[in-house]
């Protein structure tokens, strides 16, 4: 039988890499407040700053950093689009981010004020959609160069994941095949490639490849099935659809290989995969296959007695339409026969 493994953001975090929102966002005021303190004032298609006083840099480790900074040393901060700024913001209310389903937050907010004002379009709103998907643009943009950095610098092999893999593709048997699902940009999977015990082992880069311009970067949101999808869909606006992953998955042949594959009975293994909404359509046509025989999910380890596999089975849930609840109870490997990413307990 085939197996194919899901892979998110986790299995990078397992691998050492720092690829989680809030890296890229410390990533960015760090490379910010290094040039401030040498040059006194910095700009960038995203925002600009001024220094009033004397500034010794020194790396902020979190948002509470930027944000005590920015009042020790009077430094001015102008935000030119409001997607950042209220990025920022949120971060430092909550210590999380997402910045995909914040975008889409964002659109539903210019959505509703059509809606409420009975118009199909306003030049306001127009040009506040306008600003939004250029401000999210250039964060792709500046996201593209801090995981190219990131990717550069892989630690090498996980032991654990490669058990994992190995088991997997053995268990595929003679006839059987192993596609990896890759969420992310970053070539991380490719370090198993090698080892010779994987049978019929591939990688699909269903949301791109860093730097390959046969396979660009899809970065935006998929959950066609939620409730504004379709109103916004109406509005007859392509402005609004600019970033909804379905359009980006037309620029390759990934999707309908994927598609190719689960044509054929099959098993998923869901390894550092948030199983969140931004991927609902694709997840949905996985999970609710028919010819899916089984979900096994590869939790984290929070602590000696404390795992994610809860909160995934509840996220893998909202996949699921009502009347496939039944199945899906069926098809989700229970925990004792489910096992951790890796054994070692880790901030991912």
């Amino acid at each position: 039988m085939n197996n194919l493994i899901i892979v998110g953001n986790g299995f990078d975090l397992a691998h050492g890499l720092k690829t989680k929102y809030s890296d890229f966002i410390l990533w960015y005021l760090n490379r910010i407040f290094k040039e401030l303190s040498t040059k006194k004032q910095y700009e960038d298609e995203l925002l600009e700053m001024h220094l009033n006083s004397y500034f010794d840099y020194s790396e902020i480790k979190t948002i509470f950093d930027f944000h005590n900074r920015i009042k020790a040393y009077k430094i001015t901060i102008s935000y030119k689009y409001s997607l950042l700024k209220n990025l920022i913001i949120y971060y430092k209310n909550f210590n999380w981010i997402d910045i995909e389903n914040f975008y889409y937050r964002h659109l539903i907010e210019l959505y509703k004020k059509i809606e409420k004002k009975g118009l199909e379009s306003d030049p306001q709103i127009d040009k506040d959609l306008f600003n939004l998907n250029k401000c999210f643009e250039i964060i792709k943009t500046f996201l593209i160069g801090y995981l190219t950095f990131i990717d550069n610098n892989n630690n090498g092999k996980n032991n654990d994941i490669n058990t994992h893999i190995s088991r997997i593709t053995n268990s595929s048997g003679k006839d059987g095949k192993t596609l990896l699902l890759n969420f992310n940009y970053t070539s991380t999977p490719e370090i198993y490639i090698d080892n010779a015990n994987f049978i019929w082992y591939d990688v699909n880069y269903i949301h791109g490849k860093l730097n390959d311009n046969l396979n660009p970067i899809i970065f935006g949101y998929g959950d066609e099935i939620d409730i504004y999808y379709e109103k916004i869909e109406r509005l007859n606006n392509n402005e609004f659809l600019k970033n909804f992953k379905s359009f980006g998955y037309f620029k390759t042949s990934n999707y309908q290989k994927l598609s190719r594959f689960i044509e054929s009975p099959y098993r998923v293994h869901i390894m550092g995969h948030s199983c969140g909404l931004s991927d609902r359509i694709l997840l949905n046509s996985i999970f609710e296959n028919i010819r899916c025989h089984s979900i096994k999910i590869y939790f984290y380890q929070k602590g000696l007695n404390e795992t994610d596999y809860i909160e995934k089975t509840q996220e893998i849930s909202r996949h699921f339409k009502p009347e496939g609840k039944a199945r899906m109870r069926e098809i989700i490997v229970p925990l004792p026969e489910c096992a951790p990413l890796t054994s070692c307990i880790t901030n991912i």
